[in-house]
């Protein structure tokens, strides 16, 4: 019992779990301005795929899952957006949901043909509040400069007017929150 009791110890007192929220808010923010972490994710197509293989492009990236109700109509308006006007920055949604089954009824609901990515680990995306995600919520939206660096998140972009701001004239997440 003596170990069980110690191994218990550990585990809930070791990294992240031992944050308390304001540690784990302050941790979030501090990935803005530095270069967006390593991760994982899969294409429709299965295959592998990471930020840092699009050093050298601007992107705009969209995390939403189908569990999450208001992530339906912004990832719609999002599509609304993008087939009205070609985006001038890469936009990618990206999915954390486990299961492709729920991802692709989702996308079947939303009409959404955007480019999309499925993470490879959600539950650790959100448990470390990944992409300055310090909400620990979803929909989440993250702009990432040519250079790979983590330049702003947020989470109020939804209506088509907000995401066009976003990705054709270059307006800031917070600027288009504001529209």
């Amino acid at each position: 019992m003596k170990k069980v009791s110690i191994l218990l110890f550990l585990i809930f007192s070791s990294g992240s779990w031992s944050q308390t929220y304001e540690e784990k808010v302050a941790a979030s923010r501090a990935f803005i301005g530095k270069p967006v972490q390593e991760h994982t994710f899969y294409t429709m197509d299965k295959l592998p795929i990471t930020f840092q293989s699009l050093e050298g492009e601007s992107v705009v990236a969209y995390f939403f899952a189908s569990w999450c109700s208001p992530c339906y109509e912004a990832l719609e308006n999002l599509n609304k957006a993008i087939n009205t006007a070609p985006p001038s920055i890469r936009v990618v949604a990206i999915s954390l949901d486990e299961d492709w089954t729920d991802l692709e009824r989702m996308l079947a609901r939303t009409g959404f043909t955007g480019e999309v990515w499925k993470s490879a680990d959600a539950k650790l995306a959100f448990r470390e509040r990944l992409f300055a995600n310090f909400s620990g919520s979803l929909p989440h939206i993250v702009r990432i400069d040519s250079n790979g660096v983590l330049v702003e998140g947020g989470s109020r972009v939804k209506t088509i007017e907000q995401w066009a701001a976003v990705i054709n004239k270059n307006a800031s997440l917070a600027e288009a929150s504001e529209i």
